[in-house]
């Protein structure tokens, strides 16, 4: 490979899903970490389904899931009989997989293993992350980003300059490359609500990969996750009642159990092990006012950092991640639109701040007052309040974020509606009808007589033109338009309906026909009515680029997205 033109600092989910892609791409980086070795704790081990259809396409996915346990199933126990379960649920909403939806369970995988998956890829690309390699400074100069690189080599400090065409910070919420770029991280971070987060081993208790909880967070608060691993469980206490400052201060084994015992008045649960002590946590609700200067960028916790009631966090981290990595490598290839890159904060900006909503709602649900007051009144009738902890609990299909979409970006566009969409539900609704910006629909399809599905013909490296229609001239302009563009960049995949059979002159320039046996391509995208042609653009992250109807509209979306050097279209 040649010199890398793109450094990422940061070694996360985010982090290794940019540098992921960007490979897949063809695009050589550097990713480096200040850590001098990679951690070992639990953190965010919640995949959402969308992130699920990312890893397919970046290759991943089927290695997270064999390591990834179900989502938990929560199990509360009676306030005056803590050997007593009182009601047990899913955490998740349990919604069956469809021909659309693919993936529509939730999983369990422990950050530092996910992370292992993803190196493992990276490394098959000949990439690899440097540990102990810290960014000290950025300055932006013209076409280059100069940056001043610390290294610990053998115990000493080796200083390095390196210059590069693009930096991208995926270094957390204390992010270096934020503060180099002087982008104020407006929120609050609460007082209340405080938690503590140990990673353990303990004994007595079967895992099955659930989630124990006692107490609540009105007074002592505890609860245990199955890390899916042996007797390996993520531990949590909070609850004012609570001797935080002792745990803080001695981090150890005798105190973190004595807490326990207490909050969960369970004396037969002996924590063994820690295996990661995490420490104290406060609910730092911040967003980057800008994810963008110039040739630098910032994504994941650099850009946002929230509560981690919801599990969107890592989920929309990596997210930023894919949405900004097609756009750069096309940048770096020198075929990206000068409005390109500038869409990854157009499009990422509405989303993060609906989920900094939606996760602080939750966390309020959880922390707040109300709740409290509701507990205790349950507790003063002799009730076990479970209704409020289902309330507490309960995660729906909005979290799974299939829905979020960029109706409302400055590079998409769509043909049939006049004026476009400028109404930012970020999240969206579940069933809503397919518009450019939406998540692209899968659907199992026949190639060559062999059953595939769309999400196996897609990719992170190019888009791909779903061509509804037959061999009429507007098909042909709109072939004409796709064969301006390079080869590698776009592929035109023809879609015919059960017993369809065109003239011959349809299949001319087309890399891929499909046959929709069963239909779920024209449903999936609102053509199991429509005859008239129309192509439908799917950008290399999967999300709906464009629906247009004519071969002018298909010019006018890809000088949205690629630069005229790479495009002659025009």
């Amino acid at each position: 490979m040649s010199s890398p033109a793109v450094l990422i600092v940061g070694a996360g989910p985010s982090g290794l899903v940019l540098a992921l892609t960007l490979l897949k791409n063809g695009v050589p980086v550097r990713i480096i970490e200040k850590d001098a070795k990679h951690h070992r704790s639990e953190r965010g081990p919640g995949v959402m389904p969308r992130t699920l259809e990312i890893e397919h396409f970046l290759g991943v996915a089927d290695d997270v899931k064999k390591a990834a346990a179900r989502s938990p199933v929560l199990h509360m126990h009676d306030p005056k009989d803590p050997y007593k379960v009182v009601k047990s649920m899913n955490v998740m909403e349990q919604l069956d997989p469809t021909p659309t939806f693919p993936e529509m369970r939730p999983v369990q995988l422990g950050q530092w293993k996910h992370q292992a998956i993803l190196r493992k890829a990276i490394e098959a690309l000949g990439c690899s992350v440097e540990l102990g390699t810290a960014l000290e400074s950025l300055q932006q100069d013209g076409e280059k980003i100069v940056t001043q690189l610390i290294k610990s080599i053998d115990g000493e400090v080796v200083p390095e300059k390196a210059n590069f065409a693009y930096a991208i910070g995926a270094d957390g919420g204390r992010s270096t490359v934020r503060k180099s770029l002087g982008v104020d991280f407006i929120g609050e971070t609460r007082e209340g609500g405080v938690m503590f987060i140990v990673d353990c081993v303990v004994e007595g208790i079967e895992g099955n990969n659930d989630f124990y909880v006692w107490g609540d967070t009105a007074t002592a608060f505890t609860g245990i996750v199955h890390t899916g691993l042996d007797q390996e469980f993520q531990l949590f206490l909070s609850g004012p009642n609570l001797d935080y400052a002792t745990l803080k201060a001695e981090c150890s084994l005798e105190v973190l159990q004595k807490e326990f015992s207490r909050a969960s008045g369970r004396n037969d649960l002996v924590i063994k092990e820690i295996t990661s002590w995490q420490g104290e946590w406060r609910a730092n609700i911040r967003m980057a006012e800008k994810f963008q200067i110039g040739r630098v960028f910032i994504i994941g916790d650099a850009a946002h950092t929230h509560s981690p009631t919801g599990g969107q966090g890592m989920n929309s981290s990596i997210q930023d991640a894919f949405n900004l990595g097609w756009k750069l490598a096309l940048a770096v290839k020198g075929h990206a639109s000068p409005s390109l890159l500038s869409s990854y904060e157009v499009e990422r900006m509405p989303v993060i701040s609906t989920m900094l909503e939606i996760t602080t709602e939750l966390y309020d649900r959880t922390f707040n007052a109300d709740t409290q007051r509701k507990l205790a009144a349950a507790r003063a009738a002799e009730q076990v309040g479970t209704g409020v902890h289902e309330q507490i609990w309960f995660r729906g299909r909005k979290l799974f974020q299939l829905d979020v979409n960029y109706r409302w970006s400055t590079v998409v566009l769509d043909e049939r509606f006049a004026g476009g969409e400028s109404t930012r539900v970020a999240y969206g609704e579940p069933e809503q009808d397919v518009r450019a910006g939406d998540r692209a629909p899968d659907a199992p399809v026949c190639v060559g007589g062999k059953g595939t599905r769309l999400f196996d013909i897609f990719g992170p490296d190019h888009h791909s033109v779903l061509l509804f229609g037959g061999a009429g001239e507007t098909e042909a302009g709109m072939l004409d338009v796709v064969h301006a563009v390079p080869s590698d960049l776009v592929k035109v995949l023809l879609v015919l309906a059960p017993g369809e059979m065109p003239a011959p002159t349809a299949y001319s320039g087309v890399d891929t026909v499909i046959e929709d046996k069963n239909g779920y391509t024209r449903k999936g995208y609102g053509r199991d009515e429509q005859t008239s042609p129309v192509a439908v653009v799917v950008r290399p992250d999967g999300m709906v680029g464009a629906f247009t109807t004519s071969a002018e509209g298909l010019e006018n979306y890809f000088s949205l997205v690629f630069s005229r050097a790479g495009n002659s279209v025009g």
